[in-house]
């Protein structure tokens, strides 16, 4: 069995912005996440999809698209599946042009059934069929105005149901409040620390996160770090207080709390449900 899903050097190469990969066959993967967004497009056959704590099959003209950091896995055992999976960070999609945060409610109005009538499949089709070419020249542009084309669409359809997605601001402070936060989230963390580490005063910080964050810097730094334990209790035996500490929680108790209010489960349920999950998609 093939184990990877995207090509192995994408998120271990700092400098890769993009990746495609033409699958065939049956394969599996064990839960994982990455640092850039991730599609997944059916060519044909059926493919099972572990996303947002629940198992998803995808068909023909079938997508689903991973958000950065989002937990997910593969089982499948169909010989006569295809299907391409594209790799992609938000640096790939210009600077000052859309960007990839996106609202946790977006996890519903990922995966997409009976693309026929969409532009979707053959931008994805040609932007594979692209990354094949080793002779054609621009290359790398190119290729990133596929992907600026097959987001827009998303974010198109994403409008049309009326989800509201976050396009990158002007404003650039709160990527990087969000960015010192996402690199320092397993470390004691005030707002009135990161203020000063960032040149920026208190009410400053505090007013950004609200406005353009839409959330206030404790609820922010919290769902960074129940994400991470997350991922954490997916793939490691790591016990509940060690996963705690790993991630910025030096209180076992508040890290159970704060772990339910966010996710409705304790971590030792939210385990055991991965698990179950694996379990299942392996009979």
């Amino acid at each position: 069995m093939d184990t990877r899903f995207l090509p192995k050097d994408f998120d271990s190469n700092i400098h890769a912005e993009y990746c495609c990969d033409h699958q065939r066959g049956a394969n599996s993967t064990t839960p994982h996440w990455h640092s850039g967004a991730e599609i997944i497009f059916v060519v044909q056959g059926r493919v099972p999809v572990m996303f947002n704590n629940s198992w998803h099959v995808l068909e023909r003209n079938s997508m689903l698209f991973i958000p950065p950091k989002q937990l997910h896995c593969c089982n499948c055992d169909d010989h006569e599946a295809e299907k391409i999976v594209i790799g992609f960070t938000e640096r790939c999609l210009g600077k000052g042009g859309i960007g990839l945060s996106l609202p946790n409610e977006v996890n519903q109005y990922c995966i997409f059934h009976n693309l026929e009538n969409s532009a979707l499949p053959s931008l994805i089709e040609c932007f594979d069929h692209h990354c094949r070419d080793q002779t054609l020249y621009s290359k790398e542009l190119v290729a990133k105005a596929f992907l600026y084309q097959i987001y827009a669409t998303l974010i198109e359809y994403w409008s049309e149901v009326g989800l509201h997605v976050n396009h990158r601001t002007p404003n650039r402070t709160v990527s990087y409040i969000q960015e010192y936060i996402e690199a320092h989230y397993m470390e004691e963390l005030s707002p009135y620390e990161v203020a000063k580490q960032l040149y920026i005063s208190y009410s400053c910080l505090a007013k950004t996160m609200q406005e353009f964050g839409h959330t206030s810097f404790t609820k922010y730094v919290n769902q960074v770090r129940i994400e991470n334990a997350k991922r954490l209790l997916a793939i490691t035996d790591k016990n509940v207080t060690e996963i705690g500490l790993e991630c910025g929680f030096s209180v076992t108790s508040y890290f159970i709390k704060t772990f339910h209010q966010l996710t409705h489960m304790t971590p030792k349920a939210y385990r055991n449900l991965i698990k179950k999950k694996q379990t299942e998609s392996s009979d």
